[in-house]
């Protein structure tokens, strides 16, 4: 599938971080969900007090974090299509709307929120709009019907180590060794796309959304080449099957080994439309 991920900062000047997480995902996500062709779209909202709830296992698995680092970003949109092609007409109006006439296009389908939500990308102050990430699934997400821990573990790669070599030292040692973690419910690896031009996705020009607006972008994600994205049961079921002495000394000699610097954040993950990997259904769905 091709799966798009936007870094997004809230708009400073005028929100709070709980302020964002509002009118990201209870009316930004209203109107993203109804792009055309979308197969799953989920909206993570940074934590904040993770290092101080890891004590001092945070010393052991963390290395390296880039110097305020959470200040470049108050959540990640992840959006998946089946293709690059399909991913440019997204943002194509469709007749979904119930009229007199039928089915409509809707007239009200706004973009005007984008502004008021993030900080402008054409300004220099944004974080990227939307990019594409090589997803590895390790272990498809269990889901119990109540809200999940999740962490992202960014990590940059050594420079000794030639990233052909690193993608498949990260994905064929480390990520099967982390796969081993009893408290894991879902585990995937994402390293940055090699495309590097911005995924485009069809949005209006001259928003925040439209990727001819993320030329300030290259700083942040130069920071990091890959993200795990690990969904637990809860944080202390992470932190008990990290110490296990069957794994932690192993899993610690290949993150010093591979990574110049290792990283985690925990975010607040909030479905707005399952992922739905098989074929798509030949009717509307959601």
């Amino acid at each position: 599938m091709f799966k798009v991920w936007a870094f997004v900062r809230r708009n400073t000047a005028r929100l709070s971080h709980e302020a964002y997480r509002t009118g990201h995902v209870g009316h930004h996500a209203s109107t993203l969900r109804r792009m055309k062709g979308l197969r799953g779209y989920c909206v993570d909202v940074r934590g904040d007090t993770l290092h101080e709830r890891l004590g001092p296992l945070h010393r052991e698995i963390s290395f390296g974090e880039p110097a305020d680092f959470a200040k470049h970003w108050d959540g990640l949109s992840t959006l998946y299509f089946d293709s690059a092609e399909t991913a440019a007409r997204a943002a194509s109006p469709e007749a979904t709307r119930a009229t007199v006439e039928g089915l409509s296009v809707d007239p009200d389908w706004p973009w005007d929120d984008v502004h008021h939500l993030f900080d402008s990308a054409q300004d220099g102050a944004g974080v990227s709009p939307h990019w594409q990430v090589e997803e590895h699934a390790l272990l498809p997400v269990a889901r119990p019907e109540r809200r999940l821990t999740k962490l992202l573990q960014f990590f940059r790669r050594h420079p000794a180590q030639p990233e052909a070599a690193f993608r498949n030292a990260v994905l064929e040692r480390y990520a099967r060794l982390t796969a081993k973690l009893p408290a894991l419910l879902g585990y995937a690896v994402n390293f940055k796309g090699r495309d590097t031009t911005p995924a485009r996705l069809g949005f209006p020009t001259n928003t925040a959304l439209d990727a001819s607006a993320s030329a300030p972008t290259a700083a942040f994600w130069a920071l990091w080449d890959g993200v795990g994205e690990l969904h637990l049961e809860s944080l202390e079921a992470f932190m008990n099957a990290r110490v296990d002495l069957a794994l932690h000394p192993e899993l610690c000699v290949l993150e010093r080994h591979l990574f110049e610097s290792l990283w985690y954040a925990e975010v607040d993950e909030n479905i707005i439309v399952m992922l739905n990997r098989d074929p798509a259904p030949d009717f509307y769905f959601r």
